[in-house]
Order: structure tokens, then C-alpha cells, then sequence
């Protein structure tokens, strides 16, 4: 039996549409009700989600996308998470119509590569929100969903055209999940290619399963902005583990060296970083004892600032 074919043209279907108006469920960011955007629906008995005129076919869906990524994300009369929750709720419902049409590797190849940068800059973006405000958890749940089936689909459809892509993507996975062996097993196939980002990416993954942290000082900046944003967000655990195996004691150490060796943009972190440990500070110095290091407290969870130097939409759409 060949799979259901979309025939709605539209960002959300004229049924959702008039039922939810009927219901006073239209989205504060959907002022504009030619702009509406399919709500992701749990399938329910009575409920069947394999409607053609219900499904937006690959055209539209890549155009739903575009919409929610250069329109949607750059509004700010909210606040972001409120932005994250519209366009997570909607990219979900993308990736749900192509599942139920079982859209080809080439459209998939299409789709999820936004979807994908999407939740890699959420990741970075709310990462000092409160958790019942934004989950990190499930953010990084729809992350590696996504990035694991199209790393599965590169393999199968790997030349020229997508090498760049597959070399952006896995090299993205492993900087998301640095120190995990699983996944560098998983991106081998993609190693022996030996691209540079690639290789990259597998050296300082390489690096902090052993404990050596100095590979991530030198090489951090040398990222895209991208896979900084996954990199930022495991900082505050990587930088307990740096702390904890610095000794100096009775030999203080600037601040302003450690605060570079840390990646912190500011003293004042590190100071904040050394207290939160029980380090002692003293004239812009850190005694740095493994002796005094507390190491009972969970990570302290300070964002890094990245300067991104380029626009949002044309870094996820990659435009």
C-alpha cells in the first residue's frame, strides 16, 4: 500500500483553522489568521492523521519551515521561550506530516537540517532558563532524534552534493556529546572520510574522554557558531572537571589566566566559578586546591556568551 500523498497547500489546514477559532485556541503569534501553522496532534482513537487534504506535502512543508525560522524567531514583543515553544510545537508537526507521508531521503535531507540548528541554538539561547520554563532535556531529545536520521539517511545517500552537509552534521553530533564513546562509534563510518571538521570534532571529543582539556581552548573558537552552541551548553560541567584537577596551592593563580583556560567572557564569572567550589580568591587570585575544591555542589550554570556575528535565520536556514 503506498503512503498517503499531502494535498493541503496551506500552512495549516482550513479545518484545523475554523476549529480552533470555534475553540479560542488560535496562538498569540499567530495574529495573522492567513498565517497559521499546523499544531502537532497526538494520534487519538476517532482522530486519523492520514488525511490527505489534513497533510502539507514536502513543498510546503520546507516553505512552513523558512516561515517559522525567518518570521517567527525573530519576534521579541515576547518572551523567547514563548517563541521556542510556538516553533518546536510546529516543527513537530512538520516532522510528523512527513513521517505519516514517508517523504523521500531527498526531502528529509531538506527538512531536518533547520530543524536540527533550531534546537542546537535553543539549546545555547535558554540555557539559564528556568526549567519549567524551557526543558533542555526534551529540547535535546527532538535534537538527537532528528540528527541521528539524518546522519542514517547521509549514509545511504552519501556524494558530493551532501558531503558538506554530512560533515557539518556528524561532526555537530559529536560536538553535542563530547567524551561519549557511543556516539563516536556511531560517526565512524564518517571519520575514515577524514574531513577536517570531522576530525576535528573526534580529536576533542578524544581529548576530554581522557581528561585533557587543553585541546578545548585551542580549539573552541576554531568552530562554527553552530557547534559552539552545543559546546556552550556542556561547558559549566567541563569546567568543574577542569577546576577540580587544577592544583596551586599556596601558589595563587590570576584570574585573568583562568579565566581564559575556563572560556570564561568575564573575571567576574570566574570569581563566581571559584566561590562556587569554596576556592579562595584574594587579589585577583585563585588558590587553586584540591584540598579545599568542593566538589559535592552540582556545576554552576553560567552562560557563555557567543558573538554571533551573523543573523540567526540565515545561520539555522543556512541561507
Amino acid at each position: 500500500m503506498s503512503p498517503v500523498k499531502g494535498k493541503c497547500m496551506q500552512m495549516c489546514p482550513k479545518e484545523e483553522i475554523t476549529l480552533r477559532k470555534h475553540q479560542h485556541s488560535i496562538h498569540l503569534l499567530e495574529n495573522d489568521p492567513q498565517k497559521m501553522v499546523k499544531c502537532f496532534s497526538r494520534s487519538a482513537a476517532g482522530c486519523l492523521l492520514d488525511k490527505p487534504h489534513l497533510l502539507r506535502p514536502p513543498s510546503v512543508l520546507i516553505d512552513t519551515i523558512s516561515y517559522l525560522i525567518k518570521d517567527v524567531l525573530k519576534i521579541t514583543t515576547v518572551t523567547f521561550n514563548i517563541v521556542y515553544d510556538f516553533i518546536d510545537d510546529r516543527l513537530n508537526a512538520v516532522r510528523q506530516d512527513a513521517t505519516i507521508q514517508e517523504v523521500s531521503n531527498q526531502d528529509w535531507i531538506a527538512i531536518l537540517p533547520p530543524i536540527i540548528r533550531f534546537h542546537a541554538y535553543a539549546a545555547y539561547k535558554c540555557y539559564e532558563y528556568d526549567v519549567n520554563t524551557f526543558d533542555p532535556f526534551l529540547n535535546m531529545k527532538h535534537f538527537h532524534e532528528c540528527i541521528f536520521k539524518l546522519i542514517k539517511i547521509l549514509l545511504t545517500e552519501s556524494n558530493e552534493l551532501t558531503d558538506e552537509l554530512s560533515s557539518e552534521m556528524v561532526s555537530l553530533l559529536i560536538t553535542a556529546n563530547l567524551g561519549d564513546y557511543n556516539v563516536l562509534q556511531q560517526a565512524l563510518p564518517f571519520i575514515s572520510k577524514k574531513n577536517i571538521l570531522i576530525q576535528k570534532a573526534v580529536q576533542l571529543s578524544l581529548s576530554i574522554m581522557n581528561g585533557y582539556f587543553g585541546l578545548l581552548l585551542k580549539t573552541y573558537n576554531e568552530f562554527p557558531k553552530i557547534h559552539q552552541c552545543v559546546i556552550s551548553i556542556q561547558l559549566p560541567l567541563l569546567r568543574k572537571s577542569m577546576c577540580s584537577g587544577l592544583n596551586c596551592k599556596n601558589n595563587h593563580y590570576p584570574i585573568s589566566n583562568l579565566t581564559i583556560i575556563l572560556l570564561h567572557d568575564d573575571n567576574q564569572k570566574t570569581i563566581k566559578e571559584c566561590n562556587h567550589y569554596s576556592l579562595t580568591v584574594l587579589d585577583d587570585k585563585a588558590e587553586l586546591s584540591k584540598a579545599s575544591f568542593n566538589n559535592q555542589v552540582d556545576e554552576l550554570h553560567l552562560k557563555n556568551n557567543i558573538e554571533l556575528n551573523v543573523n540567526i535565520s540565515t545561520m539555522i536556514l543556512n541561507s
